[in-house]
């Protein structure tokens, strides 16, 4: 009897300290993710980094277009707010040109109350924290995808207005920064909304929109060549996706209709697989890589919201 008294204590006093453990490890974790949040949920907004900081461009919530800059500094998690700075826009994209500018492209903005494709590229100096103004886009459309390359800016696809609703792209247009002037690159094999990222001097593009369904392409763009090579397709259609590149794997995070979808590609093996890290639910969220870890920002549930302030930081790296 004293036996089993004592393996029922021992036992007892086990469990105590599991479960003080467990709630312990939910209250650090709530708190880390209340500390480090965005000053103003957001969706269809932009994220990129320089390096050093974080930047989060504009977007939509509740109050309708957003036309500020959160600076986040990842290492002390401090945020400094420009209000005011942007073209309120959203469902548009954003690089980082390797130096100290920040090109914003595309998307919607409003004028007149009035839904307007924005053509009017800015440029946001990183230094100065002014803003100035490149040539315009010379196909508008919401939903693109840039990507910076070798001093150049490929801005691929997205959604245009037609008097008969909105018709996808397969435009590719080609920013020369030193000529400062756009020019074409071959289409797209597919016309879509899409994201895309660069590696190793190739663009890749992954899944997407055309306005009727979501798409689980997945296309290489050779810039050189100016030529694409359709690859390996996703094992699900994606589209309100975010995506970014970490070492040799490609992640996205997000999906329309299935929020908390996250996949990965090996470019060593060449294949596909849906990944289990954690993430949170949402769509329209952006993403971006800053020494090995990435970070997924803002998004929406629905078209109506929550609208969400997430920062959520995953370190993917090998």
């Amino acid at each position: 009897m004293k036996n089993i008294l004592n393996t029922s204590s021992f036992n007892l006093l086990i469990s105590l300290f599991l479960i003080i453990l467990l709630t312990s490890c939910s209250t650090n974790e709530a708190q880390v993710a209340e500390e480090f949040s965005l000053s103003t949920a957001r969706f269809g907004h932009a994220s990129v980094n320089d390096g050093k900081n974080l930047y989060v461009l504009a977007g939509s919530n509740k109050s309708g277009f957003l036309s500020d800059i959160e600076i986040i500094d990842p290492v002390t998690k401090k945020i400094e707010v420009l209000e005011n700075k942007l073209i309120p826009r959203r469902y548009f994209s954003a690089v980082w040109d390797g130096k100290h500018s920040i090109y914003i492209v595309g998307g919607v903005s409003v004028k007149r109350k009035r839904l307007y494709f924005e053509k009017r590229v800015e440029v946001f100096n990183t230094i100065t924290k002014q803003v100035s103004f490149a040539p315009s886009l010379p196909t508008p459309t919401r939903i693109n995808s840039a990507v910076f390359l070798k001093g150049n800016i490929f801005v691929f696809g997205g959604t245009y207005p037609t008097d008969g609703g909105l018709i996808p792209s397969s435009v590719v247009t080609v920013l020369k920064i030193s000529e400062n002037k756009w020019v074409r690159a071959a289409d797209m094999p597919t016309a879509k909304s899409t994201r895309a990222v660069e590696r190793n001097g190739l663009i890749y593009v992954v899944g997407g929109y055309n306005t009727k369904t979501a798409l689980n392409v997945f296309e290489q763009f050779d810039p050189r060549l100016n030529q694409w090579k359709t690859l390996p397709p996703l094992p699900v259609k994606i589209s309100a996706h975010s995506v970014s590149l970490v070492d040799d794997k490609l992640f996205v995070f997000g999906n329309y209709n299935s929020l908390q979808s996250t996949y990965s590609y090996d470019f060593l093996s060449q294949k596909w697989q849906e990944v289990f890290i954690g993430y949170k639910a949402s769509r329209h969220n952006a993403a971006t890589t800053l020494n090995n870890i990435t970070y997924v920002t803002g998004g929406t549930l629905t078209g109506k919201g929550p609208f969400l302030d997430y920062i959520q930081t995953f370190n993917l790296s090998k």
